[in-house]
């Protein structure tokens, strides 16, 4: 089982152009910056945590389907089916990154770059920490479903 790398393009790609927009809206930083709200604070976290998630999904998909390759035959079923299962939630990720960058996409400009950068530094330093604080992981999770941006 091949992964196909262009599933991975999309979010970098994205991902690119949104620090491209910080970096140019830091740039032309002026009076006419405003400070972001909660959503579009929570939503830059949120683009960090889920590009994270996505780099970890992808990693697993790529070792199941090592694994899968010199699996047993009898088993080999159960590591489709696992990997069905991952690609579902890669697709559940992406989806989630792809509504944020189109809500944060046209919001950029007008918002001080330097508060959205702290909330993109805030999600990476909490990253690690996630995985044995259960408070952190819940509000991770929970940028899996963005209901703060309209569909």
């Amino acid at each position: 089982m091949r992964i196909d790398t262009k599933i991975a393009k999309g979010p970098v790609s994205c991902a690119v152009v949104l620090a491209t927009l910080l970096s140019v809206s830091a740039g032309q930083a002026t009076a006419q910056s405003r400070a972001p709200n909660e959503e579009e604070l929570h939503s830059m976290y949120c683009v960090e945590v889920l590009r994270a998630q996505i780099t970890l999904q992808e990693h697993m998909i790529s070792a199941l389907s090592e694994a899968a390759g010199v699996t047993p035959s009898q088993s080999r079923q159960q590591w489709i089916d696992t990997s069905a299962e991952l690609f579902r939630q890669l697709e559940k990720l992406q989806g989630a990154l792809y509504r944020l960058q189109g809500y944060m996409l046209p919001r950029i400009p007008a918002i001080d770059s330097s508060a959205l950068a702290a909330a993109v530094r805030q999600a990476n330093a909490e990253l690690p920490a996630s995985w044995s604080n259960e408070a952190l992981l819940r509000q991770m999770n929970a940028c899996e479903n963005p209901t703060w941006v309209a569909r």
